[in-house]
C-alpha cells in the first residue's frame, strides 16, 4: 500500500515545486505580462494587449489569455499570474514523455521526464511568467504529433492535422517562431532520413485551412483595431529582432552553449559522457530517433545562434530533445552500476551552492539575508536536501530500483533548488515592486495619483490595479503606445507632473536613486522617502499624517533642543551640504542622521535625539537593501543648504 502512495506523493511534491512561487513578480517580463492580462480582464478587450493603459503589440495573446483566465479563477495575485506556467510546464513534461515512448520506450521516456523536470533552466522557467515555456510546449506538441503521423504512414492524417493546430497555437504564443521551429525540424529530419517523398502524406489543404482558421482571426482583428500592427509586429518584432541588435540582447555564436550547460544542470555533468559514448546512446535510441532528436536540437540551436537577439530562455524549446538524447546514456550508466558517481556530482554541486548562499549575506546589497539569517538557513537546508538525495538515490539504485532512486534524488535536488530560490526571492530588490505597492496601499487615501519619473516598474499597475503616470519614460516596450494610443493618465507631461508635485494634493513618485537629487532641485520642496530598493525610491511630496504627528511630538518645543544639537553636528563638517535628513528608531531610540556632501565625499552625521551630545560622523555607504524591519519616522530630501539650515527646514517640513 505504501509503495503505491509514493508516486502520488512524488507527483504532489512535483506540482508544489513547479507551481508555488512565494515571491513577488520580477521585473521586467513578469510585471509586464501580468499587467497585460489584468488589463484584458478589466477592459473586456481580448484583442488589443495593453500595458499601463497603452497598446502593447510586441507579442501575440495566447499567454495573456491563459493568464487572464487564471487570474479570474485564482484571484488577482502572483499565483494567479503564474498558474499558466505550471500548466505549460506539466504539458511539456507530458509531451516529452509521450515522445519518449515513441522513440525510447517507457523507461527512456521516464528518464527524460525526470531530467527535464529537474534541469535548472526548465525548473526556473516554471516559476517565471514569460512566453518561452508556452512556446516550448506548443513546439514539442507539434513535433510529437508530426512524429505520430509519420509513424502511422498513410493513416496519419489525424495526427498531422493536430500538428497544424498546435503550430497555430505556437504562432499565437510567440509569432512566426511557433511554426518556423517545427518546420525546420521536419525539413532537417526528412533530409536526414532521405524521406522527402513522404511529405505527400501530410494533409496540407485540410491542415493549412485549420491553421488559418485558428491563427488568422486574432491577427485580422488586431490589425483592424490597430492599423500599425502588421508593420510593427512582422518587421520590428521579427525581422529586426532576428537580423539586427535593435533590442540590445546580443551575444556571440557560442552564447547558447554555456546557457545550455548551466540550464541543464545537474544533468549537463553527464554531457561529456553523452558525447564520448555516443554509440551507446545511438544503439539505444535507434536511427530514426537519432535523426529526429538531433534534427530538433541542431536546427533550433542554429536558428537561435544566428539570430542577433539572444536571451537564455529562448532555448527552452530545445530542452526536450536534449533530455531525450541524454536519457539512454543515463540508463546505461545506471545499468553499469555507476550509482555513486551519478548521484555524487549533482549533490556536491548543490552543497557548493549552499555554501555560497550561506555567505551571500556578506554582500551589502543583500543584507537582508545576513540580518535575518536567511542565508545560513537556506544553506543548511540545501546541503541537507542534497545529502539526502545522494544517500537515498544511491541506496535505492543499489537495490535495483533505478528509476525510483533517480526520481527521488531528482525531487530532492529540485527541493534544494527551490530552497535557494526562496532565499534569493526574499531579497527585497527582487520584490521592490510588490514592496512599493504595499507601502502605497498603506499610505494612499482615495485616488491620490502615483507617478514614475524617468523609470517604469512594470508590475506596479498590476499590483495597484490602476494606471501609473509615466513621466519621461525611456522604455522601448511602451514607445508604440506613446506614439499611437494610450489612456490620458498613462503619460502625463513633465509640466503637468511638476504642477501636481508643487500642488496641495499628496502624490507619490517612483524615481531612480540617481535622479532623486535632480528631481528635488526641480521640485524645490521637501520630498519624503517612503521606501527604498537597490535602484529606486518611493517618495511623496507630503509627509503622512501619522508620521507628522509623531515627529511633531518628538521635536516639539517642550522637548530637547534640536536646534543646538544640529548646530553642534553642523560644526563638525563646515561647508557641507545636506542631501538627506533621516529620523529612525534604532534599538527603539529615535536617531537623527544627516547625509551630507563635503569636498566630493558623502558622510553621515548621526546623534540620538534624546542624547544630542553623542554625535558620530561616518563615511556614507551606497543605499543598501532594506530588511523591512526598519522604523523610519522621516526620510526627506531637503533643498540645497548647509547643516545649519536643517533645523529650520525640519520644523517647516513637519508642520511647525
Amino acid at each position: 500500500m505504501l509503495r503505491r502512495l509514493w508516486p502520488i506523493a512524488g507527483l504532489c511534491l512535483l506540482l508544489f515545486l513547479l507551481g508555488v512561487t512565494p515571491w513577488g513578480l520580477w521585473e521586467r517580463d513578469e510585471g509586464r505580462y501580468a499587467d497585460v492580462a489584468s488589463e484584458m480582464l478589466a477592459r473586456g478587450d481580448f484583442v488589443t494587449p495593453r500595458v499601463n493603459g497603452a497598446i502593447f503589440l510586441d507579442k501575440p495573446p495566447m499567454v495573456y489569455w491563459v493568464t487572464a483566465a487564471s487570474l479570474s479563477v485564482w484571484g488577482h495575485n502572483e499565483f494567479g499570474a503564474r498558474f499558466g506556467q505550471l500548466l505549460f510546464a506539466l504539458g511539456t513534461l507530458l509531451v516529452t514523455w509521450r515522445t519518449g515512448i515513441l522513440l525510447l520506450a517507457r523507461r527512456g521516456a521516464a528518464l527524460a521526464v525526470i531530467i527535464l523536470a529537474s534541469s535548472a533552466l526548465f525548473f526556473a522557467a516554471s516559476h517565471i511568467l514569460t512566453l518561452d515555456l508556452a512556446l516550448s510546449f506548443f513546439v514539442a506538441l507539434s513535433l510529437f504529433l508530426f512524429l505520430k503521423g509519420y509513424r502511422a504512414g498513410t493513416s496519419g492524417a489525424p495526427a498531422y492535422t493536430g500538428m497544424f493546430a498546435a503550430a497555430a497555437a505556437g504562432v499565437l504564443t510567440k509569432g512566426l517562431l511557433g511554426v518556423i521551429l517545427p518546420a525546420l525540424t521536419i525539413a532537417c529530419f526528412y533530409t536526414w532520413r532521405g524521406a522527402w517523398r513522404r511529405v505527400r502524406e501530410i494533409p496540407w489543404v485540410r491542415g493549412g485551412l485549420l491553421f488559418l482558421l485558428l491563427a488568422a482571426p486574432w491577427f485580422v482583428a488586431v490589425s483592424i483595431a490597430n492599423p500599425e500592427f502588421p508593420a510593427y509586429f512582422f518587421v520590428h518584432e521579427h525581422l529586426a529582432r532576428f537580423m539586427t541588435a535593435v533590442h540590445r540582447h546580443q551575444g556571440g555564436w557560442w552564447y547558447y552553449l554555456p546557457v545550455l550547460a548551466i540550464g541543464l544542470m545537474p544533468w549537463s555533468l553527464m554531457l561529456p559522457a553523452c558525447l564520448h559514448r555516443a554509440r551507446i546512446a545511438d544503439g539505444a535510441a535507434g536511427p530514426e530517433a537519432r535523426a529526429f532528436l538531433w534534427s530538433w536540437f541542431l536546427s533550433g540551436l542554429l536558428l537561435f545562434s544566428v539570430a542577433q537577439s539572444k536571451l537564455p530562455l529562448y532555448v527552452l524549446p530545445l530542452l526536450p530533445p536534449l533530455t531525450l538524447l541524454i536519457a539512454p546514456v543515463l540508463d546505461r550508466r545506471l545499468e553499469e552500476e555507476r550509482h555513486l558517481r551519478l548521484f555524487l556530482l549533482p549533490s556536491v554541486l548543490l552543497i557548493l551552492l549552499a555554501a555560497g548562499a550561506a555567505t551571500t549575506g556578506r554582500r551589502r546589497d543583500w543584507v537582508f539575508l545576513d540580518e535575518s539569517w536567511t542565508g545560513a538557513v537556506v544553506g543548511i537546508a540545501v546541503a541537507a536536501l542534497a545529502l539526502g538525495a545522494l544517500l537515498l538515490g544511491h541506496r535505492l539504485a543499489r537495490r535495483g530500483r533505478h528509476l525510483t532512486g533517480l526520481a527521488a534524488a531528482a525531487l530532492l535536488w529540485m527541493a534544494a533548488c527551490y530552497a535557494l530560490l526562496i532565499g534569493i526571492g526574499r531579497v527585497n530588490f527582487l520584490n521592490e515592486t510588490r514592496n512599493f505597492a504595499s507601502v502605497l496601499r498603506q499610505e494612499r487615501r482615495g485616488d491620490e495619483a502615483v507617478y514614475a519619473y524617468q523609470c517604469y516598474l512594470r508590475g506596479l499597475p498590476f499590483y495597484l490595479r490602476e494606471t501609473v503616470g509615466l513621466v519621461l519614460p525611456h522604455s522601448d516596450d511602451i514607445r508604440l503606445g506613446m506614439e499611437y494610443r494610450h489612456d490620458s493618465r498613462s503619460f502625463p507631461g513633465e509640466q503637468a507632473f511638476l504642477s501636481s508635485l508643487h500642488g496641495d494634493a499628496r502624490i507619490f513618485v517612483v524615481v531612480r536613486h540617481d535622479d532623486l537629487l535632480s528631481l528635488q532641485q526641480i521640485a524645490r520642496r521637501p520630498l519624503y522617502i517612503l521606501a527604498r530598493s537597490n535602484q529606486h525610491d518611493l517618495i511623496s511630496n507630503q509627509l503622512g499624517d501619522g508620521n507628522r504627528r509623531e515627529i511633531q511630538a518628538l521635536l516639539g518645543p517642550s522637548r530637547i533642543d534640536v536646534d543646538a544639537a544640529i548646530a553642534r553636528a553642523a560644526g563638525l563638517l563646515p561647508g557641507s551640504e545636506v542631501a538627506l535628513i533621516e529620523i529612525e528608531r534604532l534599538g527603539g531610540e529615535p536617531t537623527c542622521t544627516l547625509l551630507v556632501r563635503h569636498g566630493g565625499e558623502a558622510s553621515e552625521i548621526s546623534f540620538p535625539i534624546a542624547r544630542p551630545a553623542s554625535v558620530t560622523v561616518t563615511r556614507s555607504q551606497p543605499a543598501s537593501e532594506e530588511t523591512g524591519a526598519e522604523e523610519h519616522l522621516l526620510r526627506v530630501v531637503p533643498p540645497a543648504g548647509s547643516p545649519a539650515d536643517v533645523s529650520r527646514f525640519l520644523r517647516a517640513a513637519v508642520g511647525f
